[in-house]
């Protein structure tokens, strides 16, 4: 198919990564508009206000499809969903286990790693150790369900018959984020599934060069390296 398309977000993995990782996965020409990133955050304050630029939520990502502006990560995905002829080739039933592991890797992996990187500047004075210590908890929790959910809905066997879809890419990317955030005390290893997934992932060798053309971030949290470094040191060691 052939369509005009604009993805714009900063210049770092954040909501949009996935969203890069899928349009190259699928051979789709786009135009990636990458807002910079400065510790006043002025080019984004430049253009927040325009909401041809930043969508009716004055936020992003925006993907622009044919002249049709759509706002908000997972109405994105779930646009590119249908727009690139996936929800026509998945039953209904399929279609609905797409959108519910869309859902919960959003809402429960990408949602809280991203409130752990961001925690000292939104909430001074929080003790960031045992705000590791939660959410490496709830991530293994969240891993364990993970594992449970793709062995019962096949989800390994079946994405070897059908293209890279959205699902697959933000269960990649999050996965990838997970793993460089909480580090060895995570565990991934234990989790044959999900490492198997991570390793053979059809679409691995366009998301690692996207990172390696452009590395970036994970988020536009200021000095997120040495957050990062921190959180290592504060996590126990691994099992």
């Amino acid at each position: 198919m052939t369509a005009s398309i604009t993805l714009r977000y900063f210049a770092a993995r954040g909501r949009a990564q996935f969203l890069r990782y899928y349009l190259r996965a699928r051979q789709m020409p786009f135009t990636e508009e990458r807002v910079p990133l400065s510790a006043d955050f002025a080019a984004w304050r430049a253009i927040r206000d325009d909401r041809a630029v930043t969508g009716p939520f004055h936020k992003l990502p925006v993907l622009v499809f044919d002249g049709r502006l759509v706002a908000e990560t997972l109405p994105i995905a779930e646009f590119l969903h249908g727009a690139l002829g996936d929800s026509a080739r998945l039953s209904t039933d399929d279609n609905l286990c797409h959108k519910m592991l869309l859902s919960s890797v959003y809402q429960d992996v990408m949602t809280p790693i991203g409130t752990l990187l961001w925690a000292e500047p939104l909430f001074p004075g929080v003790d960031l150790g045992a705000l590791a210590k939660r959410t490496l908890e709830r991530m293994q929790q969240q891993l364990k369900a993970l594992e449970q959910t793709l062995l019962e809905w096949q989800w390994l066997e079946r994405a070897r018959s059908r293209p890279v879809m959205v699902a697959d890419c933000l269960l990649w990317e999050e996965l990838d984020v997970a793993q460089r955030v909480l580090g060895a005390s995570l565990g991934f290893q234990n989790h044959a599934v999900l490492a198997q997934f991570h390793r053979d992932f059809a679409a691995r060798p366009v998301c690692e060069a996207l990172k390696q053309e452009q590395p970036s971030p994970i988020t536009a949290r200021p000095g997120e390296d040495d957050v990062i470094a921190r959180i290592h040191t504060l996590l126990p060691a691994a099992a």
